[in-house]
């Protein structure tokens, strides 16, 4: 910390504390800002979040369950006890609530429930959440699969309504299914959306409103949900959102009457926002937890399970050579070859030369364990008891000299590592990758080189980066979600790296229809041991997240796929 920001720190501290004593707002201070308001092409976390305020889906998790759900707009979860669940694991029936309102005063219909879902499915913008039901409704994990009449006709032979209920038919069983629909294709008034210029449900016309830039889907900066609270105002240039409680809403109102979001950057202002009683609720990166704790009226709660698989260390095994500078001569000794990671060996030996301690220690402040795979630790289908790689620069050493027939010893390579600029824990994860293998040979050279994200996820879809350090936030609780980004071939980051397992496709692909819960958790018992022997990535930590709020606040529900919380359940003193 400089001097300056410990200056500004200690004054902090010194700051009398002065709560607020509305009872009935909240004031919530975030770190980056709303992209969207639209729910159907939002993706990123703090999007997400002001949707879930606003907008409903079918179902929802069950408090703080990653496994058990309950009815939201629909009055039953679908199971093979209700009966609502075939057999074959293939129908799906959801009974739909009556007498919903949107926030505009109309009546929530089975066609609106229906149409959220076909927009959903349709709108298929570029890097969106539609993917995520394309192989459950379309049989492809991507609509741009198919032609256009074709996708059209799978979508609506799959969501159909029968009888006043939502019915899902479904060409195989998928297993995740109701964890995603937990969390996603949340239900919007058709009629809004027609009139706001968005698609109009017919199959003729679907195409014209696929892939939107993201100002002119129709629901950018707009809202008509049902859900517990009212958009009042996004305020863009404020960076500013404002809600307010729903009256009509179809439970028992929230307590809170209003909400205001705003986005605060810079940690430190965050801090005196909290300090003075002028937020209530701050999100903190773990890195600057520091400056919030022991702070007179604000809770600090740690340890809540986090959904993510955090700074891990991904290779690539294609690099594109083409004017590359990342690879140096693209030759061992001032350089790696474009297939330099296609050895196992290269990636065991960097494995093992990874300090996981150091980095949990350094990165974490010790609130942290070693990864075992990409299936973090709260997720069905992790095993505590599979022994991950240990730090072990002899072993390293031993797997370096078996490497490309003893080439790589005796050259040598010169190895650039990108990471995220701007966080600490991935130029942490870099320095101490690169200190463990230049301690192995004085012939190994490993750079550390910062780039803007947007900068390296460009740099990573051109293929030109040979490794780097990133995350994977996941969309639902469930291990599929862990295990096919980094394992499937078809996978975001497998696709992108050119990673390829038969056995790990087939595998993933069996736990994805498998609806036996025991025959699951071994594939994915399976799947995660292959994870850490194949070594596609080096898996360094499962962290946790950290919530802080003034103490007045009560009542909070947290839940690790929606981090920054849910706001009907809160209630706050005076």
């Amino acid at each position: 910390m400089t001097r300056l920001a410990l200056a500004v720190l200690l004054a902090l501290t010194a700051l009398p504390a002065r709560a607020s004593t509305d009872p009935l707002t909240l004031d919530y201070d975030l770190a980056a800002d709303v992209d969207t308001l639209d729910p159907h092409w939002g993706y990123d976390a703090v999007s997400l979040f002001v949707v879930d305020q606003v907008y409903e889906t079918l179902i929802d998790f069950q408090g703080e369950s990653l496994d058990s759900y309950e009815p939201r707009l629909a009055t039953v979860v679908p199971s093979l006890q209700n009966g609502f669940l075939s057999k074959d694991g293939l129908t799906y029936a959801f009974p739909l609530r009556s007498g919903v309102k949107f926030h505009d005063g109309t009546v929530m219909t089975a066609e609106d429930v229906k149409y959220s879902l076909m927009r959903f499915l349709l709108l298929d913008r570029d890097g969106g959440p539609s993917g995520l039901l394309s192989e459950a409704f379309l049989g492809v994990r991507s609509a741009k699969d198919l032609p256009p009449a074709e996708v059209f006709a799978r979508a609506d032979k799959a969501i159909s309504i029968e009888g006043g209920a939502l019915v899902l038919r479904l060409n195989k069983p998928f297993a995740p299914l109701l964890s995603i629909l937990a969390n996603f294709a949340h239900v919007v008034s058709r009629n809004a959306v027609i009139n706001s210029g968005g698609w109009d449900g017919k199959a003729a016309t679907w195409v014209s409103r696929r892939n939107p830039p993201k100002e002119l889907s129709a629901l950018f900066a707009k809202a008509n949900g049902t859900g517990p609270f009212v958009l009042e105002a996004w305020d863009k240039a404020a960076h500013r959102v404002r809600l307010v409680r729903n009256e009509n809403y179809w439970r028992k109102p929230s307590v809170l009457a209003r909400v205001n979001l705003l986005t605060v950057s810079n940690s430190l202002e965050r801090r005196k926002r909290l300090a003075a009683g002028e937020s209530d609720v701050a999100f903190v990166e773990r890195r600057y937890l520091d400056q919030f704790e022991g702070m007179t009226g604000v809770s600090v709660i740690d340890g809540l399970p986090a959904l993510e698989s955090q700074n891990v260390v991904l290779f690539n095994f294609g690099v594109n050579p083409a004017e590359n500078p990342w690879i140096g001569s693209g030759k061992l000794g001032d350089g790696v070859p474009p297939d330099f990671f296609t050895d196992l060996e290269i990636r065991k030996a960097f494995a093992l030369s990874f300090d996981y301690a150091a980095f949990i220690k350094e990165g974490y402040r010790g609130k942290a364990i070693q990864s075992r795979g990409p299936i973090t630790a709260v997720l069905f289908g992790y095993n505590a008891k599979l022994k991950p790689w240990p730090f072990s620069l002899a072993q390293a050493e031993a797997a370096f000299k078996r490497a490309r027939n003893g080439e790589v010893w005796e050259k040598g390579f010169a190895l650039a590592v990108a990471y995220t600029e701007g966080n600490s824990e991935r130029r942490i994860a870099c320095r101490l990758l690169k200190e463990g293998v230049e301690k192995v040979n004085p012939k190994f050279r490993v750079e550390c080189r910062a780039l803007p994200e947007s900068k390296l996820l460009d740099e990573m879809r051109a293929r030109k980066l040979p490794a780097f350090v990133y995350r994977w936030i996941m969309d639902y609780p469930d291990p599929h979600n862990s295990v096919e980004p980094f394992l499937h071939s078809k996978g975001y980051f497998a696709n992108s790296l050119g990673f390829s397992n038969p056995r790990a496709d087939q595998m993933i692909e069996s736990a994805e229809f498998e609806l036996d819960p025991a025959k699951r958790r071994f594939l994915y018992y399976e799947l995660q041991a292959m994870s850490i022997y194949d070594a596609p990535a080096i898996f360094t930590a499962d962290s946790y997240n950290v919530v802080v709020r003034r103490s007045k606040v009560l009542t909070w529900l947290y839940h690790p796929i929606q981090p920054f919380g849910t706001l009907y359940e809160v209630t706050k003193l005076p």
